[in-house]
């Protein structure tokens, strides 16, 4: 058997280490160990999580059926953005994601690193989608034919939320001190 000495590494080294290997598992030397912090990604998800609750109010004004579909679509469209895009994300398995999704992931699928972000971003992106529309439309119809000031308000908000706050928030605070993001399809 051969002697294997441990040596111990100065207080903190270990922390360096890890940010290496995050930064080699990444593939960008120096640049994925930034770690967001908890209310950046709460800052990033809040949002969110209104625009779903928003959308949930005016879809349930039409039918509640349609609102508990719209709550599950929603939730599977996040997963599915977990699974289809955050896999070949440069922050995968890191805390650099201003989303938290870079930490997210890596719990329930496996890296896919082979795969040009990009081209699956671009190609996956869509699965979002509805999750803005949807809400959008039934309260576009909605308010020509069951005018209500409360449904005005309630699609306003909507409006605001997921068409200037959540874009502003990505490119003012989420996105501004990425350091990928040139090459990043979301703010290019």
């Amino acid at each position: 058997m051969a002697n294997h000495q441990i040596r111990k590494q100065p207080r903190g080294a270990e922390n360096k280490n890890a940010g290496q290997n995050r930064s080699a598992a990444c593939g960008i030397p120096g640049e994925c160990p930034r770690e967001i912090p908890g209310w950046l990604v709460a800052v990033d998800n809040v949002p969110t999580l209104v625009l779903f609750v928003l959308g949930f109010l005016i879809m349930g004004r039409w039918s509640a059926l349609l609102a508990l579909a719209f709550l599950v679509y929603c939730s599977s469209a996040i997963v599915l953005f977990w699974a289809l895009i955050c896999t070949s994300c440069h922050h995968y398995d890191s805390g650099a994601c201003p989303c938290g999704y870079g930490r997210m992931a890596p719990k329930l699928f496996k890296a896919r690193r082979d795969a040009d972000f990009r081209k699956v971003f671009k190609r996956n992106i869509a699965i979002m989608f509805p999750c803005w529309l949807a809400p959008t439309l039934v309260g576009i119809y909605l308010l020509r034919y069951h005018y209500t000031g409360a449904l005005l308000a309630l699609f306003l908000g909507f409006c605001l939320v997921g068409y200037i706050l959540i874009p502003a928030i990505a490119k003012l605070v989420g996105c501004k001190g990425c350091a990928i993001k040139d090459r990043c399809p979301w703010m290019s």
